[in-house]
């Protein structure tokens, strides 16, 4: 088993609030030459942008101009990380921007878990799982307009917290033979292909176990 320091975070953060600050100050701008309609027009401007997403979009942008991407990086590194070509190999950012993946070579395992990435032998590994968590949903119903509205609002906000959770905790989990980093973990999210993807190393492993597929032991 090797674990070595990796990175491969996306910042997307601060493009996005280089991006909020640029349309302040377009905002700005925009009130100073307008006059008396500023302020609906300043309010019009926000609310498109942020209806849309232009923000986040501008921000990712702007971060990739940066910083670079990950996802586009990441293919690049394969021979300075890996032993081999992978055989197999699942890769995406996870919600907190940071790539993660899971890759066989033909020989060995590995794991990229928040900028760390162990190899592994099959005998390093104890257990694996994996879950893709489908989070409780409050759903208000009202008899009135009014009351609609506002059991919607409140709704959105409580369910946000649990959406968040299930996405962040989605994936496959191998818990293996080390004191300091036991447990390791691949972020599937709760995309469309998410399950197909824990199935797919699902029946990977148990060949690994059975010997159809060859593994370091």
């Amino acid at each position: 088993m090797n674990i070595r320091d990796v990175s491969l975070h996306f910042d997307r953060m601060t493009g996005v609030m280089m991006a909020y600050i640029g349309t302040f100050a377009i905002c700005v701008i925009v009130c100073a030459v307008m006059g008396e309609y500023s302020l609906l027009l300043g309010y019009f401007l926000v609310t498109c942008l942020t209806l849309f997403q232009i923000q986040a979009w501008l921000g990712k942008l702007i971060a990739r101009r940066m910083f670079g991407d990950p996802m586009a990086a990441f293919p690049k590194m394969y021979g300075e990380l890996f032993a081999h070509p992978p055989v197999q190999i699942d890769y995406r950012l996870d919600f907190d921007n940071y790539l993660t993946a899971i890759c066989y070579d033909g020989e060995f395992l590995y794991i990229v878990d928040k900028n760390k990435m162990v190899t592994l032998k099959w005998s390093d590994v104890r257990s694996w799982s994996w879950e893709i968590i489908d989070p409780a949903v409050q759903v208000t119903t009202a008899n009135t307009p009014g009351l609609a509205v506002q059991g919607a609002v409140n709704d959105a906000w409580a369910n946000l917290g649990p959406r968040v959770n299930a996405i962040k905790s989605s994936g496959i989990r191998l818990t293996v033979k080390d004191v300091n980093h036991p447990q390791w973990f691949y972020n599937t999210g709760k995309d469309k292909k998410a399950e197909a993807v824990c199935r797919k190393w699902e029946e990977i492993f148990r060949q690994f176990s059975d010997g159809s597929l060859k593994i370091a032991a």
